[in-house]
């Protein structure tokens, strides 16, 4: 019973679905709450993207709190029977219709320049952050967002995929104070 309390503990999952998106999940290792200077590895799928209006997904957008620091990527989606091209990681990117991205992964189309891919998925990623040096309990939330090539100015054929942000873990850094014995004045 110990080992399967400890197996859920270190690897908790969530599954949800939107509009355009189904079965995101994810795994966090090791599972907070977070003291400064821990590394913290998140895994996150998409089971599956439909776009609407004949929309391709573009891009994963990973959003940190203010208490996270050294975003590494570590896996990069998959782009399974999908269009030519590749996914590429980026810290920031102005897409040309204006649309801002970043950080997270971004397909590059070479076959269509602006366009997502034709992939409906699955695509897992995954990445690490440390959480920063801090005396204070900063903000650890994490969360990722999904854009269709609509939402980035690629395509232009009706509604864009409105899917919420998905919520991975929310928290704050567990300050530890330090004990201190008293003070002698001689």
């Amino acid at each position: 019973m110990g080992k399967l309390l400890t197996i859920l503990c270190l690897f908790f999952s969530l599954t949800a679905s939107s509009q355009c998106v189904s079965n995101q999940s994810f795994w966090i290792n090791p599972v907070g709450p977070y003291t400064p200077g821990q590394v913290v590895t998140v895994n996150y799928t998409l089971g599956n993207f439909t776009g609407i209006n004949i929309n391709w997904i573009h891009a994963f957008e990973i959003n940190l709190g203010n208490g996270w620091t050294n975003l590494t990527p570590i896996i990069t989606p998959g782009n399974p029977f999908g269009s030519t091209g590749y996914w590429l990681w980026d810290l920031q990117n102005t897409y040309p219709g204006g649309f801002n991205f970043g950080p997270g992964w971004r397909f590059v189309n070479t076959g269509t320049a602006g366009w997502g891919t034709s992939s409906n998925g699955p695509f897992t990623m995954r990445f690490s952050v440390t959480v920063g040096a801090t005396c204070t309990p900063d903000n650890l939330n994490i969360s990722m967002e999904v854009f269709d090539d609509c939402t980035t100015g690629g395509w232009a054929n009706g509604n864009c995929c409105n899917d919420p942000v998905y919520n991975i873990y929310n928290g704050n850094v567990q300050v530890v104070t330090p004990i201190t014995s008293n003070i002698n004045h001689y």
